[in-house]
């Protein structure tokens, strides 16, 4: 079978110190993560030095902390909104009174722009 459909059921579940909870989908290649900050809660500054990670907010506000140098930064992302982590020193927090979900995109880049094959690799059936 080509096509695979995963649900929460396949995952790895864990409830973290910092009341973060995960559902990890590791595949070969990538992971995906989805996370559920509860209200308040903050996660553990940290940085990777290999894996790119992403974020897609769905829904809630989260408030996004990172080292520039010597000055830490902050911006509150909203849901439908991205941010490309890189190699930064980070955190995450949730300032409000609801949960925040977002998901975690995990993989590790080889230097090669591959733009134009996500592009183009699309073929139409009829």
């Amino acid at each position: 079978m080509n096509l695979e459909i995963y649900n929460t059921a396949d995952s790895i579940y864990v409830e973290k110190e910092n009341q973060t909870k995960v559902n990890y989908f590791i595949f070969d290649e990538y992971e995906i993560h989805l996370n559920t900050l509860p209200p308040h809660a903050i996660q553990e500054w940290h940085k990777h030095h290999k894996i790119e990670e992403v974020i897609f907010v769905i829904s809630g506000e989260l408030k996004v902390l990172w080292k520039e140098g010597e000055q830490t930064e902050c911006q509150i992302v909203s849901e439908n909104s991205i941010v490309r982590v890189k190699n930064s020193i980070h955190t995450l927090e949730n300032d409000s009174d609801h949960d925040v979900r977002f998901l975690v995109y995990r993989m590790v880049p080889d230097g090669i722009d591959k733009k134009n094959i996500i592009k183009k690799d699309k073929e139409l059936i009829i």
